[in-house]
């Protein structure tokens, strides 16, 4: 070989062993880039939307899959922000209500940042 052959092969190993470097470490990241649908924001619309936001219910939209939420996310996020949804009229003064469906602060945090993660 010649030694031009040599270095073009030298030069060629660096750049695979680089990027394949390189997507290891992406993947290796991803674990935490952000909440997900399936693990962090599912059980939040379980927990809290869910019964009126699902087919023949009062909620204008499903939120039974990613497919039914994804179109709504900006909307959600401003829903939720704003303490607009899910519904809670009842005063807080007057105690714990068993059928509660007010977000925590965290859950409110999850679902916002899900949508500014690009949902």
């Amino acid at each position: 070989m010649t030694a031009e052959i040599k270095l073009l092969m030298n030069r060629i190993s660096l750049s695979l062993a680089l990027t394949m470097g390189f997507t290891a470490s992406l993947f290796g990241q991803m674990g935490g880039m952000g909440p997900t649908f399936t693990k962090d924001v599912a059980p939040i619309l379980q927990k809290n939307c869910q019964s009126c936001h699902r087919p023949g219910e009062a909620g204008p939209f499903s939120m039974l899959t990613y497919e039914d939420v994804r179109p709504w996310a900006g909307a959600m996020k401003l829903a939720v922000s704003q303490k607009l949804m899910p519904p809670w009229y009842a005063d807080p003064q007057y105690g714990h209500f068993s059928n509660e469906r007010s977000l925590s602060p965290v859950e409110i945090r999850e679902l916002v940042t899900w949508v500014n993660g690009g949902a």
